[in-house]
């Protein structure tokens, strides 16, 4: 199938629906049941080298399509045969990198965060996405893996989003990279205590 940001160029969510559904049951004859998707950055600078996997520059469209994933991976029950679970990264902003850049500082204001970057992922929050990821930059010079504005006060609080955080791939021994913390013990502690359940491929935690 075309990558993400061509399916999107549809402007068909029944058809990426279909997409993600294919997708989900031939992962289920894989023995696979979770998958790392679907990425719903809104994107805006062509330098950005994950732009191919993103829903595109509008949040309204991204939205929609972030829906349509959504429900083609879950369907409406998680325990029904082929069903897999969904997870909407990255959380947040990650597609606003300085330069393109990856893994670097997100400088948005709060209303640009929540008018463009965030509507995406309340979309699939209340369409009941399983599980979120976060994100490799920071917002506002606190990385989003260690993040209690994103992963509390928003995520948890005001969404009431009641499924599983993942950190992204090595993310949380990457605090110390960021400046946030001196050692992987600290970094495991500030992500669990900001709200990551669970870290991809590091040993942090």
């Amino acid at each position: 199938m075309p990558i993400p940001l061509g399916q999107v160029a549809s402007w068909n969510p029944d058809l990426v629906e279909a997409a993600a559904r294919l997708s989900a049951e031939e992962a289920v004859h894989a023995v696979i049941y979770w998958t790392f998707a679907p990425m719903i950055d809104v994107a805006r600078d062509p330098r950005w080298g994950r732009i191919a996997e993103s829903p595109g520059e509008d949040p309204v469209l991204a939205s929609a399509m972030s829906v349509a994933m959504v429900r083609g991976y879950q369907t409406d029950d998680l325990s029904a045969p082929g069903a897999i679970a969904a997870c909407a990264k990255h959380f947040a902003g990650y597609g606003e990198v300085d330069g393109g850049r990856d893994y670097a500082t997100t400088n948005v204001t709060r209303n640009e965060l929540r008018n463009t970057y965030m509507p995406p992922f309340r979309a699939a929050v209340d369409v009941g996405v399983a599980t979120l990821m976060t994100s490799f930059c920071d917002i506002d010079g606190v990385p989003a893996t260690a993040n209690d504005f994103l992963l509390r006060d928003v995520l948890r609080d005001e969404w009431q989003f009641e499924g599983l955080v993942v950190s992204d791939w090595d993310s949380v021994a990457q605090l110390s990279i960021h400046g946030r913390t001196p050692c992987d013990r600290e970094s495991a502690a500030e992500a669990f205590g900001a709200g990551v359940d669970m870290e991809m491929a590091g040993r942090c935690f």
